[in-house]
C-alpha cells in the first residue's frame, strides 16, 4: 500500500500536471453523474416547482425547513418579514404549543442557508428538488476522493458512483435528504487515512492542523444537516479504527497514530465549537423527553441485501419481507444484490495472499461486516422472523443519544465498504484483462451493477393553492396566527403535511397552529405533531375514523371556536381542494360557515375565516 522511502522521494521530483489537467477528468465525471441523476430523477427535473419524489410526505417537512432557513437569513440581512424566529428554535409552527426545537428535528439548517439565494428566487420546492438532484453527484464525488487513495481513477470513479447512486441513497432521497447526505462518512475515512500518513497514489503534504481544522468544519456542518448520520459516522469510524489497528498495525508507526490522535482532537474541538448553538438549543424547550423511535422496528433483515427494494429497477416497488410494522420505503436501502456480495467474497478470498491490495480489502471487509452487524439492530431478523433476540446493536441502544439511531440507516456505511472492495477488484481486473479470471470477474461486476442500478423514480404533484402565492398578503396580515384545514399530520402518505409547504411558499407570512415535528408535550414525552386543540378534538373521529362531523351549531363547537379566539388564533384557512381533506369540501365549508360565520375570502383554492377582531 505504501511505496519505499526512496521511491517516494523520487516521486516528489516529478513535475505535476497543470491544475486544469488534473481537474478535467473530475469535471467530466461530474457531468456524467449529473446526467445520470437527471435520468433517475427526471420526473422532478421536468417539473421542479410542482412535484416531489417519494411515497411519503416527509418532503413537505424539508421544504418547510428550507424555506425557514432562507427566511431567517433574509431577516438577518434586513430584507425578510422579521417573523421567522430563530434558525433552530421557532414558533412559526406549533404556534399554540410552544413552537419547535429544530435541534431535535431534521431542520437541514446548514443546507438551508447554502440554498437560501435559490430559495429567495425560485422558492423552497425548487430548492428541495435541486438538492435531490445534486446529492447523488456530491456523494459520488466525496466517495471518489476516498477511493482515489488506493484505486486508479476509472475504478475509483465507478465504485464511487455505486455509492452515490446506491439503494440507500436513492431510497432516502424519497423524502429524507438529510439522511441521503453521505459526504461526511467517506471524507471522515479519508481524513483518518490522511492523518495516519500518505497512501496509495497520493502522498499528502497537508499538515495535521490543516486536515484537523477542515475535518472539524465538515463535522460541524454535519451537525446542522443530520446528527443521526453524524452519530452513525462515529460508530462506523470506531469500527474502521479497530480494523485499521488490527490489520494495519505494521503499516502505521507510533507517530502516525499520534498524528491521528492530535488531528482528531483538533477536529473534535472545531466541530464542538461549531455545534455550540445546536447543543444549547437541544437542552432548550420542547425537546423530546425519551427515545424518539421504538426499538426493534427499524432493523435490517438479513435478507434485505439480496431482495430488491423500491429504488432498484429490478424491484416490484416494495420489499417482499414482512416487517414488525409498516415501514416507509425510503428506509429500505440495504439492497446491494447477490452478484455484488459474491464478487466481494471472491475479491476478499483472492486477496488473502499478500499484495498491495490486501490491506485495503481486509480493512474494508472487516469494517463493512462490523457496521452491517450493527445495522441488523436487536433482535436480529431473518425473513421477517426473529433469529436471535439480542444483537450487537443492543449495546448502542443502551447509550443515551446514540439510542436514537435507527439501525437500518447504518447500511450507508457498510455500502461504502462494499463498493471499496468492489473497486479494488475492478482495479485488478482492468489491469489483468488478458487473464480469463479477470474477464470473469469483470463480467460478474457488470452483472452486479445491472442488478443494483436504480430505475427512474416516481414523483407526485405538490398541491399549492394559488392563494399562498397571490392574494395572501391582501387577506392575512403579517404575523397572524392561522389554523389550516387539513392540518399537518405525521402520516406517511403523500400530501399529508402540505400545509407546511403552503406556509413556506407564502414566505412565512403567518404562524401555523399545526405542524409535523419531533417534540414533547405535557401529555407525552415524545410527539410528532402539534397537540390537538379543542376543535381538533371534536373533529378527531371524522379525521381518523371516518365518523360524521359534529353539529357545527352545537355548544361544544361554539366553545371550541371561542377557545381558538381566546388563544390568539386570527384566521382559519380551509384548502378546499386538498387531496387529504377528510370528507367532502362542501361538508367542511358548510361546517365552518355555520361554526365561524361567512368567510372573508373565497377564491384561489381556499376559504378564509376571520376569528380575531
Amino acid at each position: 500500500m505504501y511505496a519505499p522511502a526512496a521511491a517516494a522521494a523520487s516521486a516528489r521530483t516529478v513535475i505535476r500536471p497543470p491544475l486544469y489537467r488534473r481537474l478535467r477528468p473530475w469535471l467530466w465525471y461530474t457531468l456524467l453523474l449529473a446526467l445520470v441523476s437527471l435520468i433517475v430523477f427526471g420526473s422532478v427535473a421536468a417539473d421542479p416547482g410542482g412535484s416531489v419524489v417519494g411515497s411519503n410526505d416527509d418532503s413537505s417537512l424539508f421544504i418547510w425547513w428550507l424555506g425557514h432557513g432562507s427566511q431567517v437569513l433574509a431577516d438577518a440581512l434586513g430584507f425578510g418579514s422579521g417573523g421567522s424566529g430563530g434558525l433552530l428554535y421557532t414558533e412559526s409552527m406549533n404556534a399554540l404549543g410552544g413552537g419547535v426545537n429544530g435541534a431535535w428535528n431534521t431542520s437541514l439548517a446548514g443546507i438551508a442557508l447554502l440554498l437560501a439565494p435559490l430559495t429567495w428566487v425560485a422558492g423552497p420546492i425548487v430548492s428541495y428538488n435541486l438538492l435531490i438532484l445534486c446529492l447523488p453527484v456530491i456523494n459520488s464525488l466525496a466517495a471518489a476522493v476516498l477511493f482515489r487513495r488506493f484505486l486508479g481513477r476509472l475504478p475509483a470513479f465507478i465504485a464511487a458512483g455505486g455509492v452515490g447512486f446506491s439503494s440507500y441513497v436513492i431510497a432516502q432521497l424519497g423524502g429524507h435528504p438529510n439522511l441521503a447526505f453521505a459526504v461526511t462518512p467517506t471524507l471522515t475515512a479519508w481524513a483518518i487515512l490522511a492523518l495516519l500518513g500518505p497512501g496509495g497514489h497520493h502522498r499528502s503534504h497537508r499538515s495535521v492542523w490543516t486536515i484537523g481544522i477542515v475535518f472539524g468544519l465538515l463535522l460541524g456542518f454535519q451537525f446542522y444537516v443530520s446528527t443521526e448520520v453524524l452519530a452513525g459516522t462515529f460508530l462506523a469510524a470506531v469500527c474502521f479504527l479497530v480494523c485499521l489497528a488490527a490489520f494495519g498495525r505494521r503499516q502505521f508507526p507510533a507517530r502516525a497514530w499520534l498524528r491521528l490522535g492530535l488531528g482528531s482532537l483538533l477536529a473534535a474541538a472545531v466541530a464542538l465549537l461549531c455545534a455550540i448553538p445546536l447543543l444549547l438549543t437541544m437542552a432548550g424547550p420542547n425537546a423530546p423527553q425519551g427515545p424518539i423511535r421504538p426499538h426493534g422496528v427499524w432493523n435490517t433483515d438479513l435478507l434485505d441485501p439480496i431482495l430488491p427494494a423500491a429504488p432498484a429497477w429490478l424491484s416490484s416497488g416494495v420489499s417482499p419481507l414482512p416487517r414488525v410494522m409498516d415501514i416507509d420505503p425510503a428506509e429500505l436501502g440495504a439492497y446491494v444484490g447477490a452478484p455484488a456480495l459474491l464478487a466481494a467474497l471472491i475479491i476478499v478470498l483472492a486477496s488473502s495472499r499478500t499484495t498491495t491490495r490486501t490491506l485495503p480489502v481486509r480493512i474494508a471487509a472487516a469494517t463493512g461486516v462490523l457496521v452491517f452487524a450493527l445495522s441488523l439492530g436487536s433482535p436480529i431478523l431473518l425473513g421477517g422472523g426473529v433469529l436471535t433476540e439480542t444483537g450487537p446493536f443492543a449495546l448502542v441502544e443502551s447509550v443515551p443519544v446514540l439510542n436514537n439511531i435507527l439501525p437500518m440507516r447504518l447500511v450507508l456505511h457498510s455500502t461504502i465498504a462494499l463498493f471499496a472492495i468492489l473497486g479494488v477488484g475492478l482495479d485488478w481486473a482492468l489491469s489483468h484483462l488478458r487473464q480469463r479470471r479477470a474477464r470473469l470477474l469483470t463480467g460478474l461486476l457488470a452483472l452486479a451493477a445491472v442488478c443494483v442500478v436504480p430505475g427512474p423514480q416516481a414523483a407526485h404533484e405538490v398541491t399549492v393553492p394559488d392563494f399562498y402565492e397571490d392574494s395572501i398578503a391582501e387577506v392575512v396580515p403579517a404575523g397572524s396566527v392561522v389554523k389550516t384545514f387539513p392540518r399537518p399530520l405525521a402520516w406517511a402518505v403523500p400530501h399529508a403535511d402540505e400545509a407546511m409547504v403552503w406556509q413556506s411558499v407564502s414566505g412565512f407570512r403567518y404562524r401555523e397552529t399545526g405542524g409535523y415535528f419531533i417534540g414533547s408535550s405535557p401529555d407525552s414525552p415524545v410527539t410528532y405533531s402539534a397537540p390537538e386543540d379543542s376543535l381538533d378534538a371534536l373533529l378527531h373521529g371524522s379525521v381518523f375514523d371516518g365518523e360524521p362531523m359534529p353539529d357545527p351549531a352545537s355548544r361544544d363547537v361554539n366553545s371550541a371556536i371561542a377557545d381558538l379566539r381566546a388563544s390568539g388564533v386570527d384566521f382559519i384557512v380551509l384548502a378546499r381542494d386538498s387531496p387529504v381533506l377528510p370528507g367532502s369540501q362542501e361538508e367542511y365549508a358548510a361546517f365552518l360557515d355555520t361554526a365561524v360565520g361567512d368567510p372573508v375570502f373565497t377564491d384561489e383554492g381556499v376559504r378564509v375565516y376571520r376569528l380575531g377582531q
